[in-house]
């Protein structure tokens, strides 16, 4: 559709402007989602390898994570509880392992954390106090499912600013969060479970975005770095 017509037809129609704005906006974002995820991602790597582990071992950038593998069990929205994790889809038994060795190889390859902010979900915090040693929950981190389209926007604004803070102190600044922050952030790649995008903040426009490590990259390259 033209997008002179449409904002002439919503004007006709009487829809207040802002409200097409946003739908338009939402609309032509879900488009670029499709065509980028079909693609692979929206942001193209930097740095890959002992590059990014380099850049990650100088600290000052911020660390985008996925919580680490969970189980199948679909929560029940008539008894879900923020605050109860048995109510909760939670790390299941390869999550738990996997947290632990991340975790380890993150130590090995002395990469400096500062922050740790995480999403209150339980599976976020444990990923959190398993793979860093601690967590501090924030709400923005949460899932997206429940918001509303301008809510999801507003979420994923907030994300970016904060992806663009750089860490206090010389560390890294961790956010772990769920899926639905990774596509409407950046349309960034969700898969597998655990996976990490790296940021550098910018004084000037967005985030530099650097690359991205899978959890079994961790573990593989801290053991190709003891074996020199």
């Amino acid at each position: 559709m033209n997008q002179n017509r449409a904002v002439r037809g919503a004007a006709r129609w009487g829809a207040p402007m802002s409200s097409f704005k946003t739908f338009l906006a939402v609309s032509i974002g879900s488009i670029l989602f499709g065509a980028n995820l079909a693609a692979g991602q929206a942001l193209e790597p930097q740095l890959e390898g002992a590059e990014l582990i380099e850049a990650l071992q100088a600290g000052g950038l911020v660390i985008l994570m996925r919580h680490m593998s969970t189980d199948s069990v679909v929560p029940d929205e008539s008894t879900f509880s923020q605050t109860d994790c048995s109510t909760q889809r939670n790390l299941d038994a390869d999550g738990l392992e996997q947290a632990t060795a991340v975790g380890a190889a993150i130590k090995s390859l002395e990469i400096p954390i500062g922050d740790v902010l995480t999403s209150p979900y339980c599976r976020c915090v444990d990923t959190g106090d398993l793979v860093f040693g601690k967590a501090t929950p924030q709400d923005q981190l949460a899932v997206f499912d429940v918001l509303t389209g301008d809510a999801k926007a507003e979420r994923a604004k907030s994300i970016r600013g904060m992806l663009n803070t750089p860490p206090q102190g010389p560390g890294n600044t961790v956010l772990i969060t769920h899926a639905g922050a990774l596509l409407y952030t950046f349309g960034l790649q969700t898969r597998p479970e655990g996976i990490v995008h790296v940021f550098r903040p910018a004084a000037y426009g967005p985030p530099g975005y650097l690359g991205r490590i899978a959890p079994e990259q961790w573990i593989a390259m801290a053991a190709a770095s003891d074996s020199e």
